[in-house]
């Protein structure tokens, strides 16, 4: 358009006649239609490396119930992997019988658990019908597929005759560029115009601007169509989402998968909670008095200890301050003057048996008893010792004391849990929660332990039901008291689902929920999808699967990475 209008123009302002107008037109539309008739599709490859599907090299893919096969042509050879359709796990211990145009053979098993498979047949080009007859163990099944091997001497063909048609349009564009710089010259010398001059030029200039244009673009520049047939078995992300990811990079990432089937699953709930002790199985060791802590004869415990009902664990000894020690001194003299007069009274009345009431030398005996009593509590309270001992068997979860300290009374030194007999408290704000639990879990890592319900509270604390649950005694779960933790309800509700595993969730890059669904032998796709918690390892798929989806329940983080 550009072209026919300076054309046009240039003979408007020059009084250019007919035949020179459409001489000049001619030879421009001449220029114009053979670089592109000659330059073609064969060279215009700018989209080619946008469409790539990634496979670079031929292969063959086929799966059944039992087993998925891709066989990859490298080399003159087939390298061929074998996996449970299923799991998505290698099958390294296989007998492969192939058969390919008529020749049949065993396939070598490698160290790195593929097969290889040799045969002349694969150095000519063109379709060949391949069949797999696969043993593994028990299992025996028949898997094929046809092998599209190209023909390399066509394509360089094909490549040669696009280069002399890249020839001939430079040839018809240098005709159509001396065509109109002989016109314009001519007119030029015969008007001698300013006007005249300029168009000309400007002309010529956007009229080998085109040609470079047209004939030096990207048909002609193979670098990144190279670079994309390099790396063709490499892993990548499709235009559509989906993730091409070959047999060897999946191995590598260990990548597992799990067919989902929709199920009437429990609505479960995820309560708030925390780890507390048995008081039947749990205690806490407190002096009644102040005093100096002293060690036993074993030793003071030290945490994680076992000890044993009545095991002794410390010793507090009292202590006073001068003020009482003095009071206490006094007090145990004027005792002792007391019982010094008690003791010469009743000598004296002994001696006068029979002349005086029996009841009197009674009384002094006994007035004499209680003072020698009483001196004795004097003097214990003043250096009274306190022996503490475990209240329950169980393991030692706090020690708050060392030897020499001084304590007060009531202060808690020693704190007993068993670990085979720990609860769980949750908080719950519906008060139907409450007879309306079919069963609870924890999970602490990837590891999740069942719960036992035990019942509720009926106040409410800071506006919640305290609910406690008992957690299972063979759990080996690393549980300590006054742990937080999540406590997953399942309520007597069913709602329908896919029971998948929690690692299954990856984010995609706006945020938002997605599996990945294994949809062909080397190829996933990403799946939205709306979830609940089920238990403490999996999640219930509410919205975004189908019946028989093999969803990646290991390695979709590395799947999700792929760019």
């Amino acid at each position: 358009i550009t072209m026919i209008t300076l054309i046009l123009s240039f003979a408007h302002r020059v009084h250019l006649t007919g035949r020179a107008l459409v001489t000049c037109l001619a030879f421009w539309l001449v220029a114009s239609l053979g670089a592109t008739a000659w330059a073609g599709a064969g060279h215009d490859h700018g989209e080619a490396p946008a469409q790539s599907t990634g496979v670079a090299a031929p292969r063959i893919t086929s799966h059944s119930d039992l087993f998925e096969l891709v066989a990859v042509l490298e080399k003159s050879q087939l390298v061929i992997y074998l996996d449970r359709f299923a799991s998505n796990e290698p099958v390294t211990k296989a007998t492969i019988e192939v058969e390919a145009g008529g020749s049949k053979g065993l396939a070598q098993a490698q160290p790195d658990g593929t097969y290889l498979f040799k045969s002349a047949l694969f150095d000519k080009p063109g379709d060949t019908p391949v069949s797999f007859t696969v043993t593994d163990e028990k299992d025996t099944d028949l898997l094929a597929g046809d092998l599209k091997i190209p023909d390399l001497h066509k394509d360089h063909a094909d490549d040669d005759h696009s280069t002399i048609g890249f020839r001939w349009s430079w040839l018809a564009y240098a005709v159509g560029v001396l065509a109109v710089a002989f016109i314009a010259t001519g007119l030029w010398r015969k008007k001698r115009r300013a006007t005249v001059r300029s168009f000309s030029v400007l002309a010529l200039l956007v009229l080998v601007a085109t040609g470079f244009e047209a004939n030096a673009g990207a048909g002609h520049d193979h670098g990144e169509e190279a670079a994309s047939a390099a790396n063709g078995n490499a892993p990548k992300r499709q235009s559509d989402g989906s993730v091409f990811l070959p047999k060897v990079s999946q191995r590598l990432l260990a990548v597992r998968t799990t067919p989902v089937v929709e199920a009437n699953l429990a609505k479960t709930l995820e309560l708030s909670g925390r780890v507390i002790a048995d008081p039947n199985a749990g205690g806490k060791v407190q002096p009644t008095q102040a005093g100096r802590i002293e060690p036993s004869a074993q030793g003071l415990p030290s945490l994680g200890q076992s000890v044993r009902k009545g095991q002794v664990l410390a010793v507090v000894r009292s202590s006073a301050s001068a003020i009482e020690r003095a009071n206490q001194t006094a007090t145990s003299f004027e005792v002792q003057g007391s019982i010094d007069l008690a003791r010469k009274r009743l000598a004296r009345l002994e001696q006068l048996e029979g002349s005086v009431p029996q009841k009197d030398i009674e009384t002094a005996r006994a007035e004499l008893q209680s003072l020698t009593q009483r001196s004795k509590a004097i003097g214990g309270s003043a250096f009274a010792v306190e022996t503490l001992v475990a209240p329950v068997s169980g393991v030692i979860a706090a020690v708050n004391v060392v030897a020499g300290q001084v304590v007060d009374a009531r202060e808690v030194l020693f704190e007993i849990v068993d670990p085979a007999r720990l609860m769980v408290e949750a908080n719950a704000f519906d008060p139907s929660l409450m007879s309306n639990i079919a069963a609870a879990s924890i999970a602490v890592g990837a590891e999740s332990a069942a719960l036992r319900y035990i019942g509720a509270g009926r106040a409410l604390r800071e506006g919640a039901i305290p609910l406690l649950f008992r957690a299972d005694s063979q759990s080996a779960l690393p549980l300590a008291v006054n742990q937080t933790i999540k406590v997953l309800v399942q309520t007597r509700e069913m709602t329908k689902g896919f029971a998948i595993a929690n690692a299954s969730i990856v984010k995609n890059s706006a945020n938002q929920d997605v599996v990945w669904v294994h949809s062909a032998a080397e190829s996933f796709v990403p799946r939205v999808v709306r979830f609940a918690s089920l238990d403490g390892t999996r999640i219930i798929v509410l919205d975004g699967l189908q019946s028989g989806d093999r969803v990646v329940t290991q390695g979709a983080t590395l799947v999700n990475q792929v760019r």
